[in-house]
């Protein structure tokens, strides 16, 4: 069982947020733990490291998700399908 928290900014824009091809503050409570996720599509995912790697040299994002739309529906679908395994590979919030 898990609880997916969608921003609450995102209700009435989430054609410009499939347009950015990016989603930061989904966040996902199970088991006591809390991810925070930060959800790409392919091609904006692609245009972030390379203008980081140009400009840093490096790129890294901590519980990144990509998925082909950055839509509702398929973030849902995402978690989902990483809830069934425990949400192994993901660092939850340190708590403060």
């Amino acid at each position: 069982m898990y609880d997916l928290q969608l921003p609450d900014y995102l209700s009435g824009y989430e054609v410009e947020t499939e347009a950015k091809g990016y989603l930061v503050g989904v966040k996902v409570v199970s088991s006591g733990a809390t991810f925070e996720l930060a959800v790409y599509d392919v091609v904006r995912l692609a245009q972030e490291v390379a203008d980081e790697v140009q400009s840093d040299g490096y790129f890294t994002v901590a519980n990144l998700v990509v998925v082909p739309r950055v839509t509702r529906a398929e973030i849902t679908r995402a978690v989902e399908r990483l809830s069934r395994g425990n949400f192994q590979g993901l660092v939850p919030r340190a708590e403060a």
